[in-house]
């Protein structure tokens, strides 16, 4: 059994935390993996600002209603500003566990400390660890930019091992590029305590707000058919009005017909918006995956089924298990 510093603060089973994916990691999600053993989350504040505290307490009712273990509300950090009552809410209903992504969590920290939670914060830079840091989280996640959804420039390896290195007494969780034993071994073998995984659920079973066509181009990819770009969030920041994203935040998606068309010509399709959102709207309203964002990441290379998140957590930890005990002990020998 694989035991860290991130299974005994959380008091989960095994070293491993669903994403908060908004649109994709609601209350089936976060209860399957709870109950699986991990630590299962739900998106708290969506970039179209339509969850509201009712959908905030459906979602912990049905998480409480089914399992007694830990779970976390997580928060697009620039967004809380958009839903303030959304983070009242998870302040209200004690959330164990809070997360937060991108922007400066610093106005947000104490108070979700206050409430009693364990504070995880995803960085994506030095600069952003320290800031969280100094803001007094409990946990911190480094995210390479191989991750699924929006994510920094960084790679993970040297990223993790830097914020290791500088922050060896809070416990720090690798995310972006992991799903399997053998990259869960790897990056626990680099001084992980645990990992931060999305692309993996999003194709689970019990991801009921996920779309079976997208699940099937999770299953399908080889994670060489994504793409890196700001295409999707300038179409869809001018639809709802959303806070823009960090400075060298951007996300990672299915690489479709609609991002090759416009990546490396964002400009024009800045000064063009007022004519192309009305057909991109209109396509992502019936599904269309060739035009609207399917956000997964390169881990989708290790999804071969759609599969029950709790067979996932195991066959991962598993297998990491397996390998870290094979590697150290022929390395004794």
């Amino acid at each position: 059994m694989l035991k860290t510093h991130i299974t005994e603060r959380l008091g989960i089973e095994y070293p491993i935390i669903s994403a908060p994916m908004n649109g994709a990691s609601g209350g089936s999600l976060a209860t399957a993996v709870s109950s699986g053993g991990g630590l299962g989350t739900f998106g708290c504040v969506n970039a179209a600002n339509t969850y509201d505290p009712d959908y905030i307490r459906q979602q912990i009712e049905h998480i409480r209603s089914q399992t007694t273990k830990p779970f976390g509300g997580g928060f697009i950090t620039q967004n809380i500003p958009r839903a303030p009552q959304n983070f009242e809410a998870v302040l209200e209903q004690q959330v164990p566990v809070i997360l937060f992504s991108f922007a400066d969590p610093t106005p947000w920290l104490k108070r979700a400390k206050e409430s009693g939670a364990v504070t995880i914060c995803q960085v994506q830079t030095m600069d952003g660890a320290r800031l969280a840091v100094a803001g007094g989280t409990d946990v911190l996640a480094a995210q390479g930019n191989d991750a699924g959804g929006h994510t920094g420039t960084l790679s993970l390896l040297p990223f993790l091992v830097r914020v290791v290195i500088e922050f060896p007494d809070l416990p720090v969780l690798a995310a972006g590029e992991i799903g399997d034993g053998r990259s869960l071994a790897a990056v626990l073998a680099a001084g992980a305590d645990g990992a931060w995984m999305g692309t993996v659920f999003t194709a689970a079973q019990e991801a009921s707000d996920v779309a079976d066509a997208h699940k099937k181009l999770i299953v399908d990819s080889d994670g060489e058919n994504t793409i890196q770009t700001q295409v999707f969030d300038i179409l869809n920041t001018g639809l709802a009005g959303n806070p823009d994203w960090p400075e060298r935040v951007s996300g990672r998606a299915y690489n479709n017909r609609f991002a090759q068309e416009w990546h490396g010509r964002e400009n024009e399709l800045r000064d063009r918006l007022d004519e192309i959102i009305p057909a991109y709207a209109e396509a992502r309203q019936r599904g269309d995956l060739e035009v609207g964002s399917a956000w997964f990441g390169k881990a989708a290379a290790f999804v071969d089924a759609v599969k029950p998140a709790g067979d996932v957590l195991r066959t991962i930890c598993d297998d990491a298990e397996h390998h870290l005990r094979q590697r150290f002990v022929q390395s004794v020998q």
